[in-house]
């Protein structure tokens, strides 16, 4: 009986142990991020990569606190005049987020230029 109780603790605890790992995992998944991933949603707009084939700005290259002062005034409340749809999709990154986005896209080298 004794064997039956102790195996029961110990079944308890592993199961308690690896219950408490199972809930703190989404909590720390959320706390990270791939700013690939990120990024992507910009190329909507601004082109693969940040590289813009027109219309929009390209964002590759540009300094990183250039990038990321625009960034944090599009997410202001009160956000350049002539923003279009930039205040409203920076709002849904938190400032960390954007932060990567800036130094993510001056990493990468810009669009080079045709010389016809």
């Amino acid at each position: 009986m004794k064997t039956l109780i102790k195996q029961l603790s110990t079944g308890v605890v592993s199961a308690v142990g690896l219950l408490v790992l199972g809930l703190s995992a989404p909590a720390q998944a959320q706390s990270t991020f791939d700013v690939t991933v990120l990024a992507a949603a910009c190329a909507n707009c601004h082109g693969t990569d940040g590289r813009s084939p027109g219309g929009m700005p390209s964002l590759a290259g540009r300094p990183e606190a250039v990038l990321k002062a625009q960034l944090m005034a599009y997410k202001s409340d009160t956000p350049p005049a002539g923003t279009t749809v930039m205040n409203r999709l920076a709002k849904g990154y938190s400032d960390d987020e954007l932060a990567a986005l800036a130094k993510h896209f001056s990493q990468i080298k810009p669009q080079a230029t045709n010389k016809n």
